[in-house]
């Protein structure tokens, strides 16, 4: 049977986790350099008239197109809904003749 001692109790091991290939310096300077290379940019683009483009890469923050084709479920829905059929379900008209033949179906078993 264990005993609880208050003088040696262990402590649980601190997460100690270095990454091997993250360089905060190089990414400060990376982001530096960017940062220098996009102000040259607009400063000779209004020096010629021109109007100043940002990348392609920044402004496309919407993954659903992407995570759409990866997806072969979800590529197969899409394209049922561009052609226009939809599933047996989803049609109104479909669920409410359901519900009247349910309801005449229970009219006659149970109400007769």
């Amino acid at each position: 049977m264990g005993m609880f001692f208050f003088y040696n109790n262990k402590k649980p091991r601190k997460f100690n986790y270095t990454p091997i290939l993250y360089d905060p310096d190089k990414e400060e300077r990376k982001e530096q350099m960017e940062k220098r290379i996009r102000r040259i940019r607009e400063e000779v683009a209004r020096e010629e008239g021109k109007t100043v483009e940002t990348p392609r890469e920044a402004v496309n923050t919407d993954f659903g197109e992407a995570f759409l084709s990866q997806t072969k479920y979800l590529k197969r829905r899409k394209e049922k809904e561009k052609e226009g059929s939809k599933p047996f379900f989803t049609s109104n008209l479909t669920v409410v003749l359901l519900i009247i033949a349910l309801l005449v179906i229970f009219y006659f078993v149970f109400l007769r």
